[in-house]
């Protein structure tokens, strides 16, 4: 079995995400070791997005409830409880809450735009051994001061957030 503990890393210097987002103001990067490695990429990222912890969906929503009234989206507890599982997607399909903007064999790039900031994830395969790791990034372009505002307001959240998805998809031998 894989690591069970999501440590920060390096951006996959392999990942297409630059080359389809363009410059971006901030990004990190998570890794946390494999099991399933028969997986496909959208089934990676089902298993980590697909299944939000009930702590991790209540402070979504006071987010949304704080957020909402300055323009920047989000789902709601709807959305979090009803996510569509899919034998496969295609470009531009929505996959979990996000828009999907690139996949291949061993990389899935999604995200949103808003006005306030634009954001991408990359869930990156790599083959390290015999069943490899996945990284989990997370790139922004803020546009305004509002958005620089909120990125750094939500950036510990995010960071404890993103652990805890990869970690509890890896515990759950979902990953």
């Amino acid at each position: 079995m894989g690591s069970r503990s999501a440590v920060a890393c390096d951006f996959p210097p392999e990942s297409a995400l630059p080359g389809i987002f363009g410059a971006f103001g901030y990004s990190d990067s998570f890794a946390i070791g494999l099991d399933r490695s028969e997986l496909k990429m959208h089934e990676i990222y089902l298993g980590i997005f697909g299944h939000i912890p009930s702590w991790l969906k209540s402070l979504l929503v006071v987010r949304n409830a704080i957020v909402s009234p300055f323009g920047i989206s989000g789902p709601t507890m709807h959305d979090m409880n009803h996510i569509e599982f899919r034998d496969s997607y295609a470009v531009g399909d929505k996959i979990v809450r996000w828009t999907l903007y690139a996949q291949t064999a061993d990389e899935i790039v999604s995200g949103m735009n808003d006005k306030h900031l634009d954001f991408r994830v990359s869930l990156f395969r790599q083959r390290i051994d015999r069943n490899g790791r996945v990284v989990l990034s997370t790139a922004v372009k803020t546009h305004n001061r509002f958005g620089q505002f909120y990125l750094r307001t939500i950036l510990p959240f995010h960071r404890i957030g993103v652990t805890r998805l990869l970690e509890n998809a890896a515990e759950a031998e979902r990953i």
